[in-house]
């Protein structure tokens, strides 16, 4: 059994999305960061980053073992379950490597994107049109790589779950704030109702109810 330790939020379900996908045993353990539960020390022992989401598996060999880190706990349960990321070859590197390309990238723009969109007459110039314009070159990038390739890796795995929990609610703001700058996006498009349409990312996105 797995617990879960999350919040409402997009980087929680990016590890919600694969625990249903790979149907693992799990409970969910609220932390609700409103009221500054992430800093309570028996949380700091399994999340020292004071960040959900974090898992502690009670089923580990040598006893219950505790990940914290999307892009890390992604990985444990990939390489638990056997499931979502190639166990070696160009697969597995390109798996990784777009992986990273989400968590780093996407992951650590849109949370500014979405800040500084809503305090568009109160931020500085400058410091809206950097986030915009990175936003619009990620965005670039995973059109492009989402024109040539079904997936991110090539076959659905880790790097599509956090991207598109990521990307999918913000679409509808960066079309509004990027509109022509950003043009069509007809391979995001195919790829957020390809991966909306799975059940296990319908109910990973429902986490916690």
């Amino acid at each position: 059994m797995i617990t879960f330790y999350t919040y409402p939020g997009p980087n929680s379900r990016k590890v919600a999305i694969m625990l249903e996908e790979i149907a693992a045993p799990y409970t969910v353990s609220i932390v609700d960061i409103a009221k500054g539960e992430q800093f309570r020390p028996e949380f700091l022992k399994i999340s020292p980053n004071n960040k959900i989401p974090a898992i502690v598996d009670h089923d580990a060999p040598g006893g219950p073992r505790s990940v914290f880190e999307s892009g890390a706990i992604l990985i444990y349960l990939a390489e638990k379950s056997g499931r979502f990321l190639p166990s070696d070859g160009q697969s597995r590197a390109a798996a990784l490597s777009w992986l990273f390309w989400s968590l780093s990238g996407l992951g650590g723009t849109l949370p500014q994107f979405h800040y500084f969109g809503d305090r568009e007459a109160e931020t500085a110039p400058a410091v809206l049109a950097r986030c915009y314009d990175e936003t619009l070159r990620l965005f670039k990038v995973l059109e492009r790589r989402l024109a040539e390739a079904e997936y991110l890796a090539g076959e659905y795995s880790i790097a599509d779950m956090p991207t598109y929990a990521s990307a999918v609610g913000q679409m509808p703001a960066v079309r509004k704030k990027l509109g022509e700058r950003l043009g069509a996006t007809p391979g995001i498009d195919r790829w957020i109702k390809a991966i909306g349409a799975r059940p296990a990312v319908a109910r990973g996105m429902a986490v916690p109810k």
